[in-house]
């Protein structure tokens, strides 16, 4: 079967396909339009509509003759003798994108190709053309090159088909982002434009014309090897095995070159064959990279060593350069076959990382034999010897049958679980996959995962569950288990899924997992509450969102506010500076939500009692100057009842310590560290703290000596500063003491006074 497989395979050569696309850097291509005068870039709706003012109606070819008819075609044209170009780029540009169409359409180098304007089209919102050929415009025409101009739009995809394939060329991205995307296909294929949805889709198109005398150029057709390939693997399907089969290429590829539009030669047309025949055949089918790994022993050939030879393994030669990557593999020590990169053109998601036997790879060749595409060589470590790795990467189809899709993707990784969800959701309306009972099963098997405190899940998107339940659309999959998953990675749903959800499904299915999360104790989880409240409020809120204000007071009491380690002594093992910038941030955005919401709350006293305690409970000044000072010093800070309770609380927290000037010390005398690290140093230092008029101590001690107090000094505040004098040996560690901390109480008071100040000036400029 494998050998009828690779025999039908090996019969598609080619390379090239039916359709090439890309995108080129801006050119300005300094385009002059008849009647309408130089245009600017990107185009503005202003200048797209002097255009339309000097176009006609888009016709079409009908049989001999050429038609207008906007239910088949909707669209303007301008023909090519009032275009012109004054750009001296844009010619070169123009060249650079004939090259790559050459390249991605499989056109031999000795055949001239060249492009031949026809017309400028302009596609306005609801404009399209249902799906057509392009007849002969002039002699030697073989295929169309389409060139899209920098104007923002969505829709428009450009939609070409040929022997039985069908690709989806979409200049949205690029002609909304100042850049040029292009497009070419054969003559023979059929193509349609889908309806633009915004802006306006301008481009110009080209005939693509061949050298005369030339053969024919036109697309390549498989279909025959595709229908004999479908069949033998519908034959296969019932003993094809318990894993995947990759089908090698014929070419090693990276990750950053990998991809169906970067396959090489003869890879393309097979692996887009094998593609096609598998879909027919029932089989799911994705690209993706086989790494193929070798560790062995590194046997010198010469360019390791250098021109030295083999030089001691303990000692190096200065002049001699060193190639970490030569030398050659002598015994294998440890192989392995993985799959662990799949290309995504195709949009179906793989397998995630899965493991290889050799009989699971379908190929002609041996592998792992000739240059591998990548190589690395370590050296001496001790008494053992040199190793080097060699990767191979093959480029492969990895396919395998229906019947066995469940039992793999269940076995796959939570990531690679949510991708197929988020297909399926996608590919609602195709019954052959059935999304419907794959949805299912993949939530179920979401159950058997352990969701609580899984710190690998913090990267992960699972939106794609709460767009399946949406789809489901029963609350029978709001049951108890369910809820819990959903509360397990609370924070990790998008807000706008958890408001489609909430709207959709009666409202009280998500009070206890609100409630759950909420009990998880974590700012983040509480502050993706709140977006979700917030994304929910409305002048007169609903049931829910009255339950869920209801609660905030009990959410923020359940979370640690203000907790920022204020030991001084333990300050560098708790959190840097630079890791308190990300939780304040949060916390200024949670009061905020809350002071926001909180208007719905104004005449209920006892709330604002409690949501007022629950935020000022704790407070250290890093949480009063920089978070609550910070809020209500904004300009857009509500005028509420609760901003004025945090208020009042904040002036006198700062009236406090503004009426406690810090006082300089007296003489030198400084506290000994009560810290649990490093007690030897302290009690060596203690007499030296403890001195009333000795401010520097001479610490002469070799070098490992100095470098354990200096890094004892590290890990506490202190009011010392360290200096090394290098004259004589062992060198000398000075420790100096000073006024840090009289001084950073003085900033601080200072500052204090400012904010104080501010703060009184809000209450002035109310009166």
């Amino acid at each position: 079967m494998e050998k009828q497989l690779l025999a039908l395979l090996n019969t598609i050569k080619g390379s090239g396909t039916f359709v090439c696309s890309g995108v080129q850097k801006f050119t300005p291509p300094g385009l002059q339009i008849t009647g309408v005068g130089e245009i600017g870039f990107p185009m503005t709706p202003v200048q797209i509509k002097d255009i339309i003012k000097v176009a006609r109606k888009a016709p079409f070819g009908k049989g001999s003759r050429t038609v207008t008819d906007t239910a088949v075609r909707s669209a303007w044209e301008v023909d090519a003798a009032a275009l012109s170009f004054r750009g001296e780029d844009w010619a070169v540009m123009l060249d650079d994108v004939l090259r790559q169409v050459r390249e991605g359409l499989g056109i031999e180098a000795p055949q001239v190709v060249r492009a031949s304007l026809y017309k400028l089209l302009v596609y306005e919102q609801g404009d399209f053309f249902l799906s057509h050929k392009d007849s002969e415009k002039e002699p030697g025409m073989f295929g169309t090159l389409v060139v899209g101009l920098p104007s923002a739009h969505t829709g428009g995809e450009l939609v070409v088909r040929f022997d039985g394939r069908e690709e989806t060329v979409d200049f949205s991205p690029a002609a909304g982002s100042y850049k040029i995307p292009f497009a070419a296909f054969f003559a023979d294929c059929d193509h349609e434009l889908k309806p633009v949805t915004s802006g306006y889709r301008v481009c110009l198109v080209y005939n693509l014309l061949q050298s005369p005398g030339s053969g024919k150029i036109g697309g390549p057709k498989f279909s025959t090897q595709v229908a004999q390939m479908a069949e033998l693997l519908r034959s296969w399907s019932a003993d094809f095995g318990d894993k995947p089969k990759a089908v090698l290429l014929g070419h090693q590829y990276t990750a950053a070159n990998f991809g169906l539009s970067q396959l090489k030669l003869h890879d393309r047309p097979r692996a887009e064959s094998l593609l096609q025949a598998a879909q027919q055949a029932g089989y799911f089918a994705c690209l993706g990279l086989v790494t193929h790994y070798l560790q062995g022993e590194l046997e010198d050939d010469g360019s390791y060593y250098g021109y030295r030879g083999r030089r001691n393994k303990y000692r190096r030669y200065e002049e001699e350069e060193e190639d970490p990557d030569g030398g050659t593999m002598g015994e294998v020590y440890e192989t392995s076959t993985d799959v662990s990169f799949w290309s995504d053109e195709g949009g179906m998601p793989g397998l995630g990382n899965i493991t290889l036997e050799e009989g699971d790879l379908i190929s002609d060749e041996e592998i792992g034999t000739g240059d591998p595409i990548q190589q690395e060589a370590e050296g001496f470590t001790g008494n053992a010897g040199m190793t080097i790795q060699y990767w191979y990467h093959y480029g492969a189809v990895i396919l395998w049958p229906e019947s066995k899709h469940w039992e793999l993707l269940a076995d796959t990784d939570i990531q690679t679980r949510l991708e197929w969800l988020d297909y399926y959701a996608k590919n609602w309306e195709n019954a052959g996959l059935k999304p419907r009972e794959m949805s299912e099963r993949l939530i179920g098997r979401f159950l058997d995962d352990n969701m609580d405190n899984n710190w690998r899940l913090d990267n992960l998107d699972f939106s794609p569950v709460a767009v399946a339940l949406l789809r489901l659309n029963d609350k029978k999959f709001l049951r108890e288990d369910i809820q819990a998953l959903l509360a397990a990675v609370f924070d990790l749903v998008r807000v706008e899924y958890w408001t489609r959800l909430i709207r959709q499904y009666p409202s009280t299915l998500f009070d206890p997992i609100f409630e759950m999360a909420s009990s998880m104790q974590k700012r983040k989880v509480v502050n993706h509450l709140l977006d979700i409240l917030v994304a929910l409020d409305a002048p007169t809120p609903g049931d829910f969102l009255q339950r869920q204000i209801r609660q905030i007071p009990y959410y923020l009491a359940s979370i640690p506010l203000a907790n920022y380690g204020t030991k001084q002594t333990e300050w560098p093992f708790s959190l840097t500076k630079e890791d308190l910038l990300p939780k304040k941030a949060r916390e200024i955005g949670i009061i905020e939500k809350v002071l926001a919401l909180s208007r719905h709350k104004e005449t209920d006293t006892a709330w604002q009692q409690t949501a007022a305690a629950a935020l000022t409970r704790s407070l250290p000044r890093e949480y009063v100057n920089d978070v609550l000072v910070v809020v209500l010093l904004n300009p857009d800070c509500p005028d509420n009842a609760l901003a004025k309770a945090l208020h009042a609380v904040c002036m006198q927290d700062l009236g406090a310590r503004v009426a406690q000037k810090p006082v300089p010390p007296a003489d030198w005398r400084r506290e000994v560290p009560a810290s649990k690290y490093d007690r030897e140093i302290w009690e060596m230092l203690r007499p030296f703290l403890e001195s009333p008029t000795q401010n520097i101590l001479e610490y002469r001690r070799r070098e490992h000596d100095r470098r354990q107090v200096e890094y004892a000094l590290q890990k506490v505040t202190i009011d010392l500063k360290t200096e090394t004098i290098t004259k004589g040996s062992p060198h000398t560690l000075l420790l100096i003491k000073t006024r840090a901390a009289y001084d950073r109480a003085m900033r601080h008071w200072e500052e204090d006074g400012v904010l104080l100040k501010k703060l009184n000036y809000l209450v002035v400029k109310d009166r």
